[in-house]
């Protein structure tokens, strides 16, 4: 487990060390000490749990119960892989999945709608916005966006502002290749999941560009 976290801390620390403004300027920053701390936290807390993901989401005003769909489900994965949620880096995901049966478009739309109105509801505007992840040529990351224009994208998923950061929400579709659709539809969909995590705070651009610098 530890070698497959470090990888993932180290790649989450590219994109999100400087957004956050954890460094002061000019400041160097010891990556490889940062991620082994990281890591000695986790490993001190069960990071591949549910408690780990009421733990993370309530560090942003989000309660687990909330997010949790209202058909039957098991939890097939779930984890908040950061111990500290104000350290900056990690994030909380969870796959839902239906135990016997395939999900219809209008329970995963149903899901969908949920996790947009519990976010909402969270953040400091009462609003989601685009994000830096998901905005588009011309449009303004910080505009207010809807659950139509989220799901419609290259990638799932929006943002929203909580105290003073930008937290971005994934959300996908869980499918099986070996099985065929009752519906009218490609896929066997059975499951839905989620991933809330720290967001960019600045453009992909400028995020790497201040990483670069703070690791050099």
């Amino acid at each position: 487990m530890k070698k497959s976290l470090s990888i993932l801390l180290a790649l989450i620390l590219i994109f999100t060390l400087s957004a956050c403004g954890d460094t002061e300027e000019g400041k160097k920053v010891d990556a490889e000490e940062f991620a082994n701390d990281a890591i000695e936290q986790a490993e001190e807390f069960d990071s591949f749990s549910e408690a780990a993901v009421e733990h993370y989401l309530k560090a942003y005003g989000i309660s687990y119960e909330d997010l949790k769909p209202d058909w039957e489900y098991t939890v097939s994965e779930k984890g908040a892989y950061a111990d500290d949620p104000t350290s900056g880096i990690g994030h909380a995901v969870v796959i839902f999945k239906m135990p016997d049966g395939e999900l219809s478009d209008e329970q995963i739309r149903a899901y969908y709608e949920k996790v947009f109105r519990v976010t909402a509801a969270a953040s400091d505007d009462g609003y989601n916005i685009i994000g830096h992840e998901f905005v588009g040529e011309g449009e303004n990351p910080a505009a207010e966006t809807t659950l139509e224009k989220a799901l419609n994208g290259f990638l799932q998923g929006w943002c929203f502002r909580k105290d003073g950061k930008n937290m971005a929400v994934y959300v996908s579709d869980v499918y099986d290749n070996n099985k065929d659709s009752k519906f009218d539809r490609l896929f066997y969909y059975y499951g839905v999941k989620f991933d809330i995590g720290i967001g960019l705070q600045k453009s992909f651009e400028d995020t790497l560009s201040d990483a670069e610098k703070a690791l050099d």
